[in-house]
């Protein structure tokens, strides 16, 4: 039975947590449900996509969806084993956020425990269940090391055209100059709209669009070394594209290559 066929039946039941673990490519469209979803990615990598904004979820991290936010979830790779969970919301600030997050030892430990359960709702009072509820628990302690791989997107006719020309070339140096020449407007009014639409700078958005697509590279790319994909992906330097990967992942990209292939 599919997930989303059974969103109804998963929102609707008392049960305290229905859990999923599934090792397939899946495309789930765009929905919602009443209760907080924690979903860990177990090698490869996932994408979500919620109202105004694109998001990477590497191997080994785990996204929390706050209940009640539209969002769909795509995972490209057949070997990629997700384990989600639907857990009642909580009034508690970190619940409230929607985050992507390393996870750490004791949680993978507590999400491998959790395969017990699988397409099965399960109450705080079941036989061993206590686990669940002791990895929801620890979650928040989280918080400070959240990675940043998210992008804004916009409807803005103008914009979609900007963002067209980065995905289209992000490979090259491109430069605020280029792209002011490119699109017959001032430093200053690319800028402004820029920011106004996204609420990122032009050159954090652009580093962000190219440490998403290394990640792609280092999962599919297995032929290329990290100096060749630090050039397909626009950087002079194997030490700057290290350093970048590092701020956005809390990572080195051989690292993140081993985790996720």
């Amino acid at each position: 039975m599919k997930l989303l066929d059974i969103l109804q039946e998963i929102d609707d039941s008392p049960k305290d947590v229905y859990l999923v673990h599934e090792r397939f490519e899946r495309h789930y469209d765009m929905h919602t449900h009443k209760r907080d979803q924690l979903s860990f990615v177990e090698g490869g990598v996932a994408y979500v996509t919620i109202e105004n904004e694109y998001l990477v979820v590497p191997a080994m991290h785990f996204l929390w969806i706050p209940a009640g936010v539209p969002h769909k979830l795509d995972v490209s790779h057949h070997a990629t084993q997700l384990h989600s969970f639907y857990f009642k919301s909580s009034e508690k600030a970190f619940y409230k956020d929607l985050g992507i997050y390393p996870a750490n030892r004791l949680i993978t430990e507590l999400i491998n425990f959790s395969q017990r359960w699988s397409h099965q709702f399960v109450d705080y009072n079941e036989p061993y269940a206590a686990a669940l509820f002791s990895l929801y628990d620890v979650l928040p302690l989280m918080t400070e090391q959240q990675i940043k791989l998210q992008l804004p997107t916009s409807e803005h006719p103008k914009i979609e055209q900007v963002l067209q020309y980065i995905h289209q070339n992000f490979h090259t140096p491109l430069t605020l100059s280029e792209m002011t020449d490119q699109f017959h407007m001032s430093e200053r009014s690319f800028c402004r709209l820029f920011k106004k639409e996204l609420h990122i700078s032009f050159i954090q958005y652009l580093k962000t669009y190219r440490i998403i697509q290394s990640i792609s590279f280092l999962q599919k790319r297995k032929d290329y070394s990290i100096e060749q994909i630090a050039n397909a992906t626009g950087y002079e330097s194997l030490a700057a594209f290290s350093n970048a990967f590092y701020e956005y992942t809390g990572m080195r990209p051989s690292q993140m290559r081993k985790m996720i292939t």
